[in-house]
């Protein structure tokens, strides 16, 4: 197949956004597809997964492009161009490229929906919130209804693109987020540190800040390690200042970032409730699970769900404590060891070797 992916953002930059996007890059390329990937140009280095993948970067300094309306409409453009000049396929990431990739004439593409971006003004505290929500919500409804086929990462968000936006069941298809095989080899029998607890991913708004802070307060916890940096970086920095339990380290390398992980007693996800956070298939869930450590999260998303009833997870209601329910499993050393051991098994067929032959199936198929 000849395939154009197109991504808005910095692919340099490692979240679990652009592992996905990497990850299916690199892997259809290694399975004899051609595949160009359209980005932004990025400030670090590209990672060995990309070696096999035709990369096509955009100039963020050209003119138009210092915004993200700028950013995205060059690279729907030349995302365009590239399906043209070799008759391919476009794979879109993020509804929100997509809409404005409507704006420029695409259409028929595919469309991989990492979350609902107009939910982001939930937790956005300006007077313009609800006018943006109503233009992204436009944005994205014209992105989905455009495309030919649509993969969402949560059956939470396919049922909202089939009740609420009237998408037809059959053109849409589960596809949720996974993890690499080689980040939990490395990283297999580190020694876990006695009441090290650990956070790792963005600090997105929909962190719930007060259960990390309560956390770091318990007696069992001797240290709350909180790995990564977002909107929510310079509050953490605040209450870590006051508590001594609390350390931020900001983003790390991931042989940092996955020891840390991989030595926890506990690993946490404390989120605030909402549609953002019910339709999301975070990441970090995956790499807790493939570690090997016992999980406390917030429920909602698919996979705290599902390694909740492998026994791998415990899942906190709202209204629950968070902070209570990593001290009973902190308590318990019995049943860490069963949580953790459980994990690990949910989550071994989930790679992202498993999901990017998914992927080409669904082409296959469409």
């Amino acid at each position: 197949m000849n395939l154009c992916i197109a991504h808005g953002g910095d692919i340099t930059e490692p979240s679990g956004g652009t592992d996905r996007i990497t990850a299916f890059a690199g892997g259809l390329a290694d399975r004899g597809h051609d595949v160009t990937l359209v980005v932004p140009e990025g400030e670090g280095e590209r990672p060995d997964r990309l070696d096999s993948v035709r990369v096509e970067a955009i100039d963020t300094d050209g003119f138009g492009r210092g915004t993200g309306v700028g950013r995205a409409l060059a690279v729907a453009w030349r995302a365009k161009q590239v399906a043209d000049e070799r008759d391919a396929t476009i794979q879109f990431a993020h509804s929100t490229l997509a809409g404005f990739a409507t704006l420029v004439g695409c259409e028929g593409y595919v469309l991989d929906m990492h979350d609902l971006a107009f939910a982001r003004f939930d937790h956005v505290d300006s007077a313009l919130s609800p006018v943006l929500e109503r233009f992204v919500s436009w944005l994205e409804r014209r992105g989905v209804r455009k495309a030919s086929h649509v993969v969402t990462v949560s059956g939470y968000m396919k049922e909202f693109l089939a009740d609420e936006w009237g998408v037809p069941e059959g053109a849409v298809t589960v596809l949720p987020n996974g993890f690499f095989e080689e980040r939990r080899d490395t990283f297999a029998g580190t020694e876990t540190i006695p009441g090290r607890v650990v956070f790792l991913g963005t600090l997105h708004p929909k962190v719930d800040v007060d259960a990390l802070r309560e956390t770091a307060q318990l007696p069992e916890v001797e240290e709350l390690v909180v790995v990564g940096d977002g909107a929510l970086r310079e509050e953490l920095d605040a209450a870590a200042d006051e508590l001594d339990s609390l350390r931020t380290t900001g983003r790390l390398p991931d042989a940092e970032a996955f020891d840390l992980v991989a030595s926890a007693s506990v690993v946490v996800n404390p989120q605030e409730p909402s549609a953002l956070q019910q339709a999301s298939s975070p990441v970090k869930l995956f790499y807790y699970a493939a570690l090997g450590v016992p999980m406390v999260v917030t429920s909602g998303p698919d996979p705290a769900e599902e390694f909740a009833s492998a026994g791998g997870a415990e899942l906190v209601e709202p209204g629950e404590s968070f902070a209570d329910r990593v001290a009973e499993v902190l308590r318990d050393d019995d049943r860490r060891a069963e949580m953790a051991e459980s994990a690990a098994a949910a989550a071994r067929e989930m790679t992202w070797d498993a999901r990017v032959g998914r992927l080409e199936t669904i082409y296959w198929e469409a």
